[in-house]
């Protein structure tokens, strides 16, 4: 996988492109996430692909938020754990093993 500019990857010659530009790439063995965001907030923004380039998830699917808000910055833990920063103050802990939170902190 590479980045070809500020808002494409290719992967496995599929390439993905988005109107906003890519802020980070985190891998992981099986998969990939890309955080995209401006500075105006844009929700749902942490999306997960595999190697194929098919999307697997975004970050609301997980954390189940009633009203999804926007994301600052991602963390990668471990092989099977992901930081979200979200733009209200909280960080998510995220397990891969069980697609869920498995922890919150409250930063305000």
């Amino acid at each position: 996988m590479k980045q070809v500019h500020e808002k494409e990857l290719e992967v496995n010659g599929v390439k993905i492109c988005y109107d906003i530009p890519i802020k980070k790439v985190v891998e992981y063995e099986k998969f990939f996430i890309v955080l995209i965001r401006e500075k105006k907030e844009i929700p749902n923004n942490i999306i997960a692909y595999d190697y194929s380039g098919n999307e697997i998830w975004k970050i609301n699917d997980i954390v189940k938020a009633k009203i999804p808000r926007g994301y600052y910055d991602m963390e990668k833990i471990s092989e099977h754990l992901l930081k979200a920063y979200y733009e209200l103050g909280i960080i998510y802990e995220i397990d891969f093993t069980t697609m869920s939170v498995i922890n919150e902190t409250y930063m305000r």
